[in-house]
């Protein structure tokens, strides 16, 4: 008889470990097993994250000096809105007057004639003026299309740019520079001021000749009042 009973109570021993075992196999991976591993490539994306943006570290550096050397900038504009002629240029916060081509009209002659151009930025407005001595009649002579009368400055360059890639290091007017690949084209930036020098895009060459900075006082680039 107690042999009976041990023969049973091995049996019932026996299909309780088999059944163990079955659901032992059919257990899923807990979500809190997988976390490490989803940790490890959310780090992993992260760790990546600078450069998918397109800019490196040294170069990210360079173009944020701007920011905080650059209050004011001065250079001689060459493009392909100016021809064969240098466009005289002053920078001033959201301030900007330019001094187009010096033939445009006779100032001497005619009363309509201006020699200069004033921009706000924040007003988005564009004035013509006459200031030269020379002027027959002088003071504000137009309002002008601010989108037509407007020109890209080596701050807008630099504003436009979202990926940049360092290709090589040249002097560009005895300044040392960077060459940068950018989504807006090739950009020469001075490597003290970070200031482009020099851009190409779609063919065209814009350049920032003899450029000076933090010497543009506000009434050079505000108009006078008569």
């Amino acid at each position: 008889m107690s042999n009976r009973i041990i023969i049973v109570l091995m049996a019932f021993l026996l299909i309780f470990i088999y059944g163990c075992a079955q659901t032992a196999e059919k257990t899923p991976v807990s979500e809190k097993a997988q976390e490490p591993e989803e940790a490890g490539a959310a780090a992993e994306t992260e760790e990546k994250a600078p450069s998918t943006n397109g800019i490196s570290p040294e170069v990210k550096q360079l173009l944020d000096t701007a920011g905080t050397k650059v209050k004011s900038v001065r250079y001689s504009y060459k493009g392909p809105e100016t021809a064969d002629f240098y466009y005289q240029f002053y920078v001033k916060g959201n301030k900007i007057k330019y001094l187009p081509d010096p033939d445009y009209k006779a100032i001497d002659v005619d009363e309509d004639a201006y020699d200069a151009i004033y921009l706000d930025k924040g007003l988005k407005t564009a004035l013509a003026y006459c200031d030269d001595r020379k002027c027959r009649v002088k003071g504000q002579k137009a309002e002008l299309g601010y989108n037509d009368a407007y020109i890209m400055t080596p701050l807008d360059w630099l504003s436009q740019i979202k990926s940049a890639e360092k290709t090589g290091e040249e002097l560009i007017n005895k300044r040392s520079a960077w060459k940068l690949s950018t989504n807006a084209g090739t950009v020469w930036v001075d490597t003290f001021f970070g200031v482009p020098l020099q851009a190409e895009s779609s063919g065209n060459l814009y350049k920032f000749d003899k450029i000076s900075f933090n010497d543009v006082k506000d009434e050079d680039v505000t108009p006078s009042q008569p």
